[in-house]
């Protein structure tokens, strides 16, 4: 019996032996080299910019390191004309070797999420990046998430409001041209359109990078103030990459003059010549502008006396900022003649109207 444990005894020394051995070499055994690439998680731009990431320095001083992209994690989409979305990116993210750099031109890609008849592009590009030494050995990989949003473009000439760029547009003057800026984004091989909305499918069309209004859109007595929105797309391949939306305003012909306006006669009495006499002074009526509500402010442009340009150095004629009314100081220095007085009003439109009062002036 005491043979026996001495036996057993013996087997369970080895067998922790080996055990122990056996731990030693799990501890002991090399893992593979791995290095850092120091990715960001997430890349954001908007289309059409351009951004570099720059791998740690050590990296550089490893010979033979090659870095490639892996695109498996996007869903690969038809383009057309045999091109895939694959193919874009290949082209649109690249390694420099000089530079030790990953360069990324997002005007090569899509915005995420954008929408075409037949495809949609994946609401992000999960990049991974592969390190590889000699011998094709994987030493890196990481993987970042690019997002790239619509890009900007704008309507020239165009006023910011407080939500939207404006602009007050006269009736029967619908062939104002409203010129798109491409604020410097590649358009070779892309196209602008104007987004379709219920309702205004006929209020303007698009040619090229010019907008124009249809003759018959608004009032069609062209008396009420009417707005709508238009937003223009510049597209590539079926996808939207850019957009900017702005408000146009159509108003009633704004009239401006030194008489009286009747509206509902549509009727006008001129005022525009009156006959003082000389060296008296004088105060005019203030001039009519329709609709009143555009009335801003009011300035003096020029003095012509007998169709010559007269030299207003004494301040003699002056114009009311707020009203428009004409004042001649009293003066012996005037010379009789007919002096044309031109102002301006400026209106809340931001559209500017002149108008012009002669005063011949005679003794007696």
């Amino acid at each position: 019996m005491k043979y026996i444990n001495t036996k057993i005894a013996v087997a369970a020394a080895l067998i922790l032996m080996l055990g122990a051995a056996s731990s030693c070499k799990k501890e002991t055994a090399p893992t593979p080299t791995e290095i850092s690439l120091s990715l960001p998680s997430q890349v954001s731009l908007r289309y059409g910019e351009t951004q570099e990431i720059k791998l740690p320095k050590d990296l550089a001083a490893k010979a033979g390191l090659t870095f490639s992209f892996d695109f498996s994690q996007i869903t690969d989409i038809n383009l057309g004309n045999g091109i895939k979305l694959s193919d874009k990116l290949n082209q649109a993210i690249k390694f420099d070797n000089e530079k030790q750099s990953i360069l990324i031109n997002s005007s090569l890609l899509y915005p995420n999420g954008a929408q075409s008849s037949s495809a949609r592009i994946p609401d992000d590009y999960k990049v991974t990046v592969i390190a590889k030494e000699s011998q094709d050995k994987v030493v890196g990989k990481e993987s970042f998430s690019l997002k790239i949003t619509a890009g900007s473009i704008a309507i020239k000439g165009l006023k910011n409001g407080n939500e939207l760029p404006y602009s007050y547009v006269l009736y029967g003057d619908q062939s104002t041209d409203f010129e798109i800026d491409p604020l410097g984004l590649p358009t070779a091989g892309a196209s602008f359109q104007l987004v379709k909305k219920d309702g205004q499918e006929n209020i303007a069309s698009i040619t090229g990078t010019h907008i124009k209004l249809a003759k018959d859109v608004g009032d069609p007595e062209k008396k009420a103030e009417k707005s709508f929105e238009l937003t223009p797309e510049l597209i590539k391949d079926g996808f939207p990459v850019a957009a900017t939306t702005f408000r146009v305003i159509l108003i009633p012909q704004i009239k401006f003059l030194f008489g009286q306006y009747y509206p509902d006669l549509n009727l006008t009495i001129d005022f525009s010549l009156i006959h003082i006499g000389l060296s008296n002074g004088y105060v005019s009526a203030a001039p009519t502008l329709y609709p009143e509500k555009y009335k801003s402010a009011f300035e003096l442009v020029s003095i012509q006396k007998d169709g010559l340009a007269f030299t207003n150095s004494e301040k003699l004629f002056s114009v009311n900022a707020e009203t428009g009314v004409v004042s001649v100081k009293k003066s012996d220095s005037l010379k009789a003649g007919s002096y044309k007085i031109t102002i301006k009003a400026l209106t809340t439109t931001g559209l500017e109207f002149t108008a012009s009062l002669t005063l011949a002036m005679s003794e007696g």
